[in-house]
């Protein structure tokens, strides 16, 4: 399910990129901000106990998706711990 609720919204972002007239500026920014909140969370992470593994699927989420793709695996993760 949480899958096909990230192909969604990389497709609507992928979409709104299009529509911009500046996609590959968009693209880069996104890649940028994504792979930065990933890293940020990482290092914040040894505060809070909260650490993203670095994989494939989460690499490519932060990298298409962004900061949401991030909020996304943060929350999923959380989920996760809790049951």
């Amino acid at each position: 399910m949480f899958m096909g609720v990230l192909v969604v919204c990389s497709f609507v972002i992928f979409i709104s990129y299009i529509k911009s007239g500046k996609f590959l500026r968009s693209l880069f920014l996104s890649t940028f901000y994504g792979l930065s909140s990933l890293f940020a969370v990482n290092l914040i992470g040894s505060f809070t106990g909260l650490h993203l593994c670095v994989n494939l699927f989460s690499l490519l989420c932060s990298c298409v998706s962004g900061m949401p793709g991030v909020i996304f695996l943060v929350v999923t993760d959380l989920i996760s711990r809790l049951s």
